[in-house]
């Protein structure tokens, strides 16, 4: 890759990481509120501002006001922010991937200007609409670095290649890699990514927390908001002190909270989830509220709400991707609702982690 900015952090310095935006600028906002980010803290954007919000076109804008008024904030590309190279490439397959996308930025671009886009559009006059009207923001997203390294870590929005010289990774490879949490590197520092929501690499309990694995020196940071059913808005934080980097995190969602009422023990043998792109099932013994399922390939035995399992005529799947546990709660507790409109139990969010609970317990 050819754009790789290198950068000083001083010692004290706190790094607040956040990534996976995706065009969701008031949880972003939100974000940066919760972590009291202030001009003293290095922020690092790493890639995927635009696409499957409704408002990547504000995102774009405040972010890079954000970075002309603080020299402190840096910000990387990621693979839905280079779509506008299709644009500019004159790429006429652009025009099909608006006429499916609704949310995108350069649709809402068009609908700020008033333009109507069809698959008969010729993709040379959107190009000159666009840049008749948003130059300075197509320019910036092509110009953002597709890495950035210090002196103790790589920031980078999908991940590195498995070679010598991390810095001979390919662009493409850099800003989509699939499952970089599953592979390894050489570069000696940890790689801070994105891209791939952690919730893939779930195998016991659900969660969109960040993932550290110290082994590799991988950090996997991408919450799945606006991806996942339950996803999040995740910030990595690196703290430094007299014995090293502290790590922490914290997150946001759109998800109305409530208090448990209850306490409600959960099963822990119920372990596993739904996720891409395992959906398929095999039906083994139906329940009242859950089925027991067999995960073909896996042969993995799960408890799906019997709600989220779909007959089709090549046989049973889920519905989407979903917690396959439950979680144990206590009275007081303040947890997320993600979906209770299931009978017999809720789905919950509780610190990072999605599972089932008794509709009892919080109502």
């Amino acid at each position: 890759m050819d754009k790789i900015r290198e950068l000083s952090i001083p010692n004290h310095a706190r790094i607040i990481v956040i990534s996976d935006i995706h065009g969701e600028l008031e949880l972003f906002q939100r974000l940066l509120d919760k972590v009291q980010f202030s001009k003293e803290d290095y922020l690092i954007i790493n890639g995927d501002l635009c696409e499957k919000g409704s408002n990547s076109m504000g995102v774009v804008q405040y972010i890079m006001e954000l970075e002309a008024n603080n020299p402190k904030v840096h910000v990387i590309e990621g693979n839905c922010d280079t779509l506008v190279e299709y644009l500019l490439n004159e790429d006429q397959n652009i025009i099909n991937y608006l006429c499916t996308r609704k949310h995108s930025i350069m649709n809402e671009w068009l609908e700020n200007i008033g333009y109507k886009i069809s698959s008969e559009s010729s993709v040379k006059e959107v190009k000159e609409q666009l840049w008749r009207h948003f130059s300075r923001e197509i320019k910036w997203l092509t110009e953002l670095p597709t890495a950035i390294e210090t002196d103790h870590y790589i920031f980078v929005h999908a991940g590195l290649e498995d070679i010598e010289n991390w810095k001979d990774t390919s662009r493409v490879a850099a800003i989509s890699i699939p499952e970089f949490l599953l592979k390894s590197h050489q570069a000696n520092k940890y790689v801070i990514v994105g891209h791939w929501p952690v919730g893939n690499y779930t195998s016991k309990t659900l969660s969109n927390n960040p993932i550290i694995d110290q082994e590799k020196k991988i950090i996997a940071n991408d919450g799945g908001n606006n991806v996942k059913l339950s996803g999040q808005l995740n910030a990595f934080i690196i703290t430094p002190s007299s014995s090293g980097d502290n790590f922490s995190h914290t997150y946001v969602d759109r998800f109305p909270t409530t208090k448990v009422i209850k306490q409600f023990n959960a099963d822990s043998s119920w372990t596993g989830s739904i996720s891409y792109v395992n959906y398929a099932l095999t039906p083994i013994e139906k329940g009242e509220h859950f089925t027991l399922c067999k995960q073909p390939g896996t042969d993995q035995l799960l408890y799906v709400k019997n709600e989220y399992i779909l007959q089709k005529d090549r046989g049973y799947e889920a519905k989407e991707e979903v917690s396959c546990t439950q979680i144990s709660v206590e009275k007081e507790d303040i947890v997320s609702i993600i979906d209770d409109s299931c009978a017999g139990y809720a789905l919950i969010k509780k610190d990072g982690f999605v599972g089932w609970v008794a509709k009892e317990a919080i109502e």
